[in-house]
């Protein structure tokens, strides 16, 4: 963005990497207050890998920035602003950084989670910003964190649910399934000669993966949800060792080639393992279709 957004407007501050029931309350109040201040609501957003370039770890995201701005446009937030992560923004102090947001945006006011911090070495606190927002006639609205089952609701805890394939508590942790999102890509074909033909995505690099498993889920394709078993790892049977994303679509037999789709994981069934034939896969196959029918009868 170059120069001032003119536009009135609420900023709802946070990484939101995840969308989960915390971020989505910060996201309802900022809603809530641009009514009230007929203003616009921004959610302020973070590109790259912000936790693997401050922990200088291999961390990994729950949804890229793509698909945060997918799921967001989903609750109704069509005003994106997506700082991109380097050195020089992160080594900017708290005061400069409220500085800098206040000359992007016609602030009218905030709405933070209570544990929200920012600036250099996250130094700036919900106090501070406080004390900026009423200075600068601002309002400010601060969330209180979100507790399932007597813990707070974090992405930490949401990506330890995925790892172990525990899609129930993960997604009501989310709000929402877990998704993949990507592009269609060419394979080998076996699944079409078994007649299971695939959809296949490739996994980002930075994307935290679920737990290696066939699941039950689903896809929406032209507002149509279908559902589908995914295959989430390798392939033993034909030798496959690469990790792979492939969902068998139930019903559905159009070119998907290309395509952006969302694959949505609603439960494990079970681990991957190797068959002798191809008659045997096949069978298993088509139990674990019926049981991710029976999921939605």
């Amino acid at each position: 963005m170059s120069g001032k957004d003119l536009t009135p407007t609420v900023v709802a501050l946070g990484y939101f990497d995840s969308v989960h029931l915390g971020h989505r309350k910060v996201i309802e109040e900022a809603k809530s207050l641009a009514k009230e201040l007929s203003a616009s609501v921004t959610v302020f957003t973070f590109g790259g890998n912000l936790r693997a370039m401050l922990s200088r770890r291999d961390d990994k995201f729950v949804y890229s920035l793509e698909e945060r701005k997918e799921i967001l446009g989903e609750i109704g937030i069509d005003k994106v602003f997506v700082q991109q992560v380097d050195f020089n923004f992160l080594s900017m102090g708290k005061l400069a950084f409220l500085n800098w947001i206040n000359r992007k945006f016609d602030i009218k006011g905030y709405v933070c989670g209570s544990d929200y911090k920012f600036g250099k070495f996250a130094k700036g606190t919900v106090e501070d910003l406080e004390k900026h927002a009423e200075a600068n006639s601002q309002v400010l609205k601060v969330v209180d964190t979100v507790d399932e089952d007597g813990k707070k609701v974090s992405t930490s805890r949401i990506k330890t649910l995925l790892a172990a394939g525990d899609l129930k508590n993960a997604n009501a942790l989310l709000g929402r399934p877990y998704s993949v999102s990507g592009t269609v890509v060419k394979d080998r074909g076996v699944g079409t000669t078994l007649g299971f033909p695939t959809a296949n995505l490739k996994l980002e690099k930075h994307k935290q993966p679920v737990r290696e498993g066939v699941y039950a889920g689903h896809v929406i394709l032209n507002g149509e949800l279908k559902d589908a078993i995914i295959n989430f790892g390798s392939r033993p049977t034909f030798g496959g060792t690469d990790t792979v994303i492939e969902a068998h679509i139930a019903d559905f037999t159009g070119d998907l080639y290309g395509k952006r789709i969302t694959l949505f994981f609603d439960r494990y069934l079970r681990e991957i393992r190797k068959f002798f034939s191809e008659e045997e896969l096949k069978k298993q196959l088509a139990l674990d279709l019926e049981s991710a029918k029976s999921d939605k009868n």
